[in-house]
């Protein structure tokens, strides 16, 4: 199951989260360490890894961090799988997605990853049902 999901910038903004387990004690502190942890890290060095409890699996569009954080065994790559798909139907929705498009339809966003992702499990991988509901409106 995820615990949550996070899109930050570089400069460690919290641009998007969603938590679907229990919220930590101060949220913000929590954003910023987990997300200085994904950005200090290598290129070269692997999309996983260990923060405090959490199994964190991240991936950079851009000037975009994608991370998701879990617990309990998940298969990593299927959670890159989800990052992936998460990332493509916001950038068909958004045509290229971009920081601006997350800060300015910030509501467009959470309906795209409720479809996507809803109590810590993957609902939908198909784009054209996880976009189906947003574009009609």
């Amino acid at each position: 199951m995820i615990s949550f999901c996070l899109i930050t910038n570089r400069r460690c903004q919290t641009r998007f989260i969603r938590y679907y387990d229990e919220l930590p004690q101060d949220p913000t502190a929590f954003e910023l360490n987990i997300a200085r942890e994904c950005i200090i890290r290598k290129p070269a060095h692997a999309l996983f890894v260990q923060v405090g409890k959490y199994k964190i699996v991240y991936r950079v569009y851009a000037s975009l961090y994608f991370i998701f954080g879990y617990e309990r065994d998940e298969n990593e790559f299927a959670i890159l799988e989800l990052i992936q798909n998460c990332v493509e139907a916001l950038d068909v929705y958004f045509e290229k997605v971009t920081e601006l498009d997350i800060l300015c339809n910030i509501e467009k966003v959470h309906m795209i990853m409720e479809e996507t992702v809803a109590k810590g499990y993957c609902l939908e991988t198909n784009q054209a049902r996880i976009l189906e509901g947003v574009t009609a409106l």
